[in-house]
């Protein structure tokens, strides 16, 4: 028995989305909703040495419900930035713009210059007694490296309860300083800002925290062009997995959606990938070495198959033999690799010369699916089918071969063929390895469903014949699209397809109903 959340009377009722407080009636729960719906979630936040603060399910979570809706405390330009407008966060251009009255900081226009975000540094820079003058707006701008810390420096003064949130996340800062990113960021952030801006509201310890909290808890955030850099709470206790339970999106204003797609079970850990899920296990370790300090240990992780899919495996060296090449140690990726078939054994050395040359060949390739076919052709000969370097030329080609519903009614059959085997290939492989890549699983879905439409059309011009077996898996993936993209604001070119999706599922529906 638990006590009600109002009259402290005893009840077996809790609260069905959160699972977490009690109610002894209906009316009590309704009153109490007020205070109760920002912390009603179907999660709780855990505590562990190895995890630190992390996220567990207190229910069964259904496939596509929302898990958080969040907006952020804090969002700026990426610490590597072109100038942007300082309200919008958009990129702006030489000859299109305005700077702010009171601190020279550029901006589109009127209505970026009166928003709240924009005050921070306006104020700061104001008081510094000379405007800012930005003239060069070609490639990053040096200026604009300090302006997230700076308005995360600020938040004491711009919003006191987000302030209180940030400085609960976590910095490591005592594991950073020291490192060449950590002497850097001192240099370019933690010297600069005093000197800069002619203050000494901040110690350097207090500056260098903020810049560790920024880089340790920041978002890419899409929605601006270029992208920004956001800091949301919740959302920061949620531990990475490179396959993840959690999918995450973002509305128009730049609030956070993470939600499950596929079911959870109550007492999960919800996770999200802190880096890209698409690569290879060598280049993610890397990457959250450098970026979050930490080495993951996750299923997929520890396992050099990468769950059986062989995503980073070479092809024998022998190539009388047909078996593949892995790392001999599923933590080492730089050691030694062996074949798991004939046990020969190649150096390092041998493997980075032949991804070094798969990467600057895709790099350097013109996108066209004539020269797809061709770096298909050449570099099955080390890589296996679904290596990631070909799996990602074969994304090209899905959106390559026949770019709209004109190209595809005239695209040939061969060709057809090939869009229909790679974008079932790829369904397949990331539903797998990268089940929460949801924008790219739902984009797939769409030129599946497209492709498979197109192929049932010609059958039936053919035969006089409609077939729904047919029919009926291009509604499948179309179905799946929807699923998939269901959360992608129409801002984003996802949010088109799935508007587009919606409708020809419906038609798709009605076709099968009367055929």
């Amino acid at each position: 028995m638990n006590s009600c959340n109002v009259c402290q009377a005893e009840t077996k009722n809790k609260c069905s989305n959160c699972n977490q407080v009690s109610y002894c009636s209906v009316q009590h729960q309704k009153q109490d909703w007020k205070s109760h719906k920002s912390n009603c979630h179907p999660f709780r936040v855990a505590h562990n040495e190895l995890l630190g603060r992390h996220l567990v399910a207190t229910r069964n979570i259904k496939p596509y419900e929302i898990v958080l809706k969040e907006a952020p405390l804090m969002r700026g330009p990426a610490q590597i930035s072109v100038p942007v407008c300082m309200g919008c966060l958009n990129a702006i251009e030489p000859n299109d713009h305005i700077t702010c009255d009171k601190c020279g900081w550029p901006l589109c226009g009127p209505e970026c210059q009166a928003l709240d975000e924009h005050k921070a540094e306006c104020q700061l820079t104001e008081a510094r007694g000379q405007k800012v003058n930005v003239q060069e707006f070609n490639g990053p701008h040096p200026l604009y490296t300090c302006v997230s810390t700076v308005r995360c420096l600020l938040l004491s003064e711009t919003n006191p309860a987000n302030a209180e949130k940030f400085q609960q996340l976590e910095s490591l800062e005592q594991t950073r300083r020291g490192s060449n990113q950590w002497k850097a960021d001192l240099a370019s952030i933690g010297q600069f800002i005093p000197k800069f801006f002619r203050t000494q509201k901040f110690s350097e310890e207090e500056i260098m925290r903020a810049v560790g909290a920024l880089q340790i808890n920041g978002h890419e955030v899409p929605t601006s062009d270029p992208p920004h850099v956001a800091v949301f709470y919740t959302a920061s206790f949620t531990e990475n997995s490179c396959v993840p339970n959690l999918a995450k999106s973002f509305t128009k204003n730049g609030h956070c959606i993470l939600w499950a797609p596929k079911a959870i079970k109550k007492g999960a850990n919800l996770s999200i990938c802190y880096s890209d899920a698409v690569w290879g296990t060598a280049d993610r370790q890397r990457h959250l070495m450098q970026t979050k300090l930490f080495k993951c240990t996750c299923e997929r992780c520890v396992d050099v198959t990468e769950l059986g899919t062989y995503y980073s495996a070479l092809k024998c060296e022998d190539r009388k033999c047909t078996g593949l090449l892995l790392p001999i140690k599923a933590d080492d990726w730089n050691g030694c690799w062996r074949c798991r078939d004939c046990q020969k054994q190649v150096q390092r050395k041998y493997v980075d010369g032949i991804l070094e040359r798969a990467i600057k060949d895709i790099q350097s390739m013109e996108k066209t699916a004539e020269n797809g076919f061709k770096y298909l052709k050449h570099y099955e000969k080390w890589l296996p089918p679904q290596h990631y370097h070909l799996s990602e030329v074969k994304i090209l080609q899905v959106q390559l071969i026949a770019k709209d519903q004109k190209e595809l009614m005239v695209l040939p059959d061969e060709q057809l063929q090939l869009k229909l085997k790679y974008a079932k290939e790829l369904i397949e492989l990331y539903e797998i390895l990268a089940p929460c890549e949801v924008r790219m699983l739902g984009t797939l879905c769409f030129e599946l469903h497209s492709a498979i439409a197109e192929h049932t059309r010609r059958v039936a011009l053919q035969s006089n014949l409609s077939p729904k077996e047919m029919l009926e898996e291009s509604l499948l993936y179309v179905e799946k699209c929807v699923n998939y993209l269901q959360y992608e604001s129409d801002i984003f070119v996802e949010g088109h397809i799935l508007k587009q999706a919606k409708i020809n599922r419906d038609a798709l529906r009605m076709v099968i109903r009367i055929s």
